[in-house]
Formats: structure tokens, C-alpha cells, sequence
């Protein structure tokens, strides 16, 4: 079997998110049909010939807005699932407001303009109840994956935005940033039901001790001595994530890290 590109990988799930798959997905979890996915098939086909028979098209939309599918914030994290097996949700978004073209006509950078697109597809989305992820934002903007991911990492990092992507709030792909900004809360004083109310979007108390509790291990080992890819194999935590939290502790307890020949005199990284 040959296997999927780079981009297969990427854009091939968004085919999933269609009606068709709505429908299927309540027919399996709420209508007894998970045994009997084929019969549902059927159902589905005929209910959604029907639809187009007599259902005509309504002018719903405003000029510069667009209707896309977005996984329903449900509260679960559908991680590590097919796109045809997770609820989705239909979002208006949008996608060229007039405010944008006045900036845009004001001489506004269009990287500037890009980052506040991407941040308010994402906010709006989950207004409606859905979340957006970064392959949704590429497909949307016809930028490259690796475009998107930097401005969100832009927007998170220099900006200092919370973005309500798929990657913080359903804990999908590598990203870091929800992590980080949790034990900076903490590092600042803030108190575990605190940070609760604090952090967008918002994390259960059990997940933020957890968070909390894994900084303070990587803390520990980091404190004996040990470099960062063995404290990753210990706590089974990717590199990047403890060198995260390193970047943390240089600016907050110095010290510890003086101590750890693999990180004294290391300059703080841009993770």
C-alpha cells in the first residue's frame, strides 16, 4: 500500500467534512446505526437527495463571508480520530471584513493583516461552537502549512494571543503553547483553580495539575543534572517541550539550571 504524502496527510481529512458525515456521526452515536453503518449509508443518501428536491438556496451569507465545517467544541477532545468519525459543526466566517480593506488601503503590512485574519476566523469559530485547525486556516487562506503555523506562533509567543485552534483546545498536533502558558501562570502565582478561569480556552483543574506536576518533575531531573532528550525518555515528553519549560526556569529560577552542565551559559531559546 502506497503510503499518503505530506499533503495528502494534511488536506485529504478536510474532504470528510461534509453533511454527509454530520449525519452518519448521529446516526452511529445516537441512533443505535453502529452495527449497522451500512444501512445508515443508505439512509443518509436518500434523506440527502430528498433535501436538495425540495430545499432551495437561501442567501444566508454577506459578501466576503464564507460557510465552512468545523469540529464541534463539545467538550471532548477528538484527537487521534478520522475527520468522518468526529462532530462538526457549520460556522459562518468572516473571511475579508471592510475594517481589513481599510487598513489594507492605509498601507497596513500584509503579514499584520494575515495574523488578524487567522485571529478572527478562529475566535469566530468558536463563538459558533467550533474549532478551526491549522490545516483548516491553510485550506481557507491558501497558505502553506508551515505559514500558518509560524504566525500562530507569532500571534502566541510575541504577540502574546491565546488562540482557540484545535492544537490547544482538543490537545491535537505538537503544539506547545497551552503547556507554556499554564506554567507561566504558575510561575507568576497563580493558584491551580486560577489558572483554570485564567488560561483560554479553558483547561479542567485535573489537566492543569497535570501540567503543573510535569513542570515540577522536568524541575527535579533538571536539577540532577540530566540533559533534556533522557528527562524526555524518562517522562516520556517530547524535547521541545522540555526545553520549554527550561526557558521557563532560566527566567524564574536561574540557579537550577546553573547547576545542569547541558543547559549553564545556554542562551534561551525561541521555543
Amino acid at each position: 500500500m502506497t503510503r499518503p504524502t505530506f499533503r495528502q496527510q494534511i488536506y485529504e481529512p478536510l474532504r470528510d467534512k461534509t453533511l454527509h458525515n454530520v449525519l452518519r456521526h448521529l446516526f452511529v452515536t445516537e441512533f443505535g446505526y453502529a452495527d449497522k453503518v451500512i444501512f445508515a449509508e443508505a439512509m443518509i443518501e436518500r434523506i440527502l437527495t430528498t433535501i436538495e428536491q425540495f430545499v432551495q438556496p437561501t442567501n444566508l451569507l454577506k459578501p466576503g463571508q464564507l460557510l465552512w465545517l468545523a469540529v464541534a467544541h463539545d467538550g471532548h477532545k477528538h484527537a487521534s480520530r478520522r475527520m468522518r468519525d468526529i462532530p462538526q459543526v457549520p460556522v459562518i466566517l468572516d473571511l475579508v471584513t471592510d475594517q481589513e480593506l481599510q487598513a489594507l488601503a492605509k498601507g497596513q503590512e500584509y503579514p499584520k493583516t494575515r495574523r488578524e485574519r487567522i485571529t478572527r476566523l478562529l475566535q469566530q469559530a468558536m463563538a459558533q461552537g467550533g474549532v478551526l485547525a491549522e490545516s483548516d486556516l491553510s485550506a481557507i487562506l491558501l497558505f502553506s502549512l508551515h505559514r500558518v503555523s509560524a504566525d500562530i506562533k507569532h500571534l502566541t509567543l510575541v504577540e502574546d494571543h491565546s488562540l482557540p485552534y484545535r492544537g490547544t483546545v482538543h490537545d491535537a498536533g505538537s503544539t506547545l503553547t497551552h503547556k507554556v502558558e499554564i506554567i507561566r501562570l504558575y510561575e507568576a502565582g497563580h493558584l491551580e483553580p486560577d489558572i483554570c478561569r485564567l488560561v483560554s480556552p479553558t483547561h479542567s483543574l485535573e489537566a492543569v495539575m497535570r501540567y503543573v506536576q510535569a513542570y515540577k518533575n522536568v524541575t527535579k531531573l533538571l536539577a540532577s543534572g540530566l540533559p533534556a532528550n533522557e528527562i524526555g525518555g524518562i517522562l516520556r515528553m517530547s524535547v521541545r517541550l522540555v526545553h520549554a519549560y527550561a526557558d521557563i526556569l532560566r527566567k524564574h529560577h536561574p540557579d537550577i539550571l546553573a547547576q545542569n552542565p547541558h543547559f549553564a551559559g545556554e542562551p534561551k531559546s525561541s521555543s
